[in-house]
């Protein structure tokens, strides 16, 4: 019982140190996400990481090419590394 428990909890931290908005459409061609990661999933780099994997993975479903139109990133104590960026997804050429 208590190693279940154990389990748990450790799950339950590891799930808080590191989330995802979701990408949201902003415009017709634009979408933003947010990513927080606490320094044991890499506090900003850890959260650009997985903005940027989220928002590739976004736009080659579509067929497309990811191109970054902003990012803003910060880092808090107890809220580890924070990003938040704008992209929109190209057609190749």
């Amino acid at each position: 019982m208590r190693a279940m428990f154990l389990l748990v909890l450790a799950a339950v931290l590891a799930i808080s140190c590191a989330n995802r908005s979701g990408i949201f459409q902003i415009d017709e061609s634009t979408y933003q996400t947010s990513t927080r990661a606490t320094w044991e999933f890499g506090d900003r780099a850890g959260a650009k990481s997985m903005a940027l994997e989220d928002e590739t993975r976004h736009c080659q479903s579509q067929g497309k090419t990811l191109r970054v139109l902003s990012s803003k990133e910060n880092y808090g104590y107890f809220e580890g590394g924070t990003v938040d960026l704008v992209f929109a997804c190209d057609t190749p050429k």
